[in-house]
């Protein structure tokens, strides 16, 4: 069995869920910290509403947010493990670099991904309109360079990151694809895709138990074996700034 980033087919299914679905089940917000208060509260904007919470773990002002909310009987709005987003999720979302779901899927079916995803990035490289366009494109270029596939998703109205890297575990003497998707209504989520002895396994590590919980329930979308766990911290495997110096080998 060859191993190439069309084993990573399956795992798009994950984009395709029913947003309203995943948002009445897994139950995040996205949270904007305003201003820290004192006394672990903060002014927050959540579904453009600004309300005061107070939060289980120290948050940065200025910064995004995943996390669960509850709202107390006579009491301030509870943050319940808010995991910190990626400053590239909010730095690209509104580039003109987007996939849809079909797209993606043709990519990484595609014979040479990386010629194709490296194409498309000059293109936008080389016409781009504004500083911020062309340091979206470079950024995502540098990601490639790097051997790792960043790509700004779009699909009904939501945007999502994924990334990807193959490599070779020359310990387990296993092909294996890291994987990381940062999702507006499942958080962060990465994982290990791995070939062994004609079989192929999927690790996926969730920040929120409600998510770990959603995808258990979701099987049928996974061809392959799936375990999942909670991890908690889950870090992009490729961080884009707005500051990178340019060393694009073109």
């Amino acid at each position: 069995m060859s191993f190439s980033l069309s084993q990573l087919t399956s795992l798009t299914k994950l984009l395709a869920t029913n947003p309203n679905e995943v948002k009445a089940l897994v139950k995040l917000v996205s949270v904007d910290v305003l201003k820290s208060l004192g006394e672990a509260k903060y002014t927050v904007l959540v579904d453009n509403k600004t309300l005061t919470a107070q939060s289980e773990k120290p948050l940065a002002e200025g910064v995004k947010y995943w996390s669960q909310l509850t709202q107390p009987k006579n009491s301030h709005a509870q943050l319940l493990h808010p995991q910190k987003m990626p400053q590239q999720l909010e730095n690209i979302q509104n580039s003109n670099i987007r996939y849809s779901l079909k797209e993606l899927q043709t990519l990484i079916i595609s014979p040479k991904p990386e010629t194709i995803l490296k194409q498309n990035l000059l293109e936008n490289l080389s016409n781009a309109q504004t500083k911020e366009q062309f340091s979206n494109a470079s950024n995502l270029l540098l990601s490639l360079q790097n051997n790792i596939f960043t790509i700004p998703m779009y699909h009904e109205n939501r945007f999502a990151i994924l990334q990807f890297k193959k490599r070779y575990n020359k310990k387990s003497k296993t092909t294996q694809l890291d994987f990381y998707a940062a999702l507006e209504f499942l958080g962060p989520i990465s994982g290990v895709v791995t070939l062994e002895d004609g079989c192929i396994d999927v690790s996926l590590h969730v920040a929120f138990s409600t998510t770990k919980i959603f995808l258990e329930n979701d099987m049928e979308n996974f061809s392959y074996n799936v375990n999942i766990s909670l991890i908690e911290d889950i870090q992009p495997l490729y961080i884009t700034t707005n500051n990178s110096i340019l060393d694009i080998s073109i």
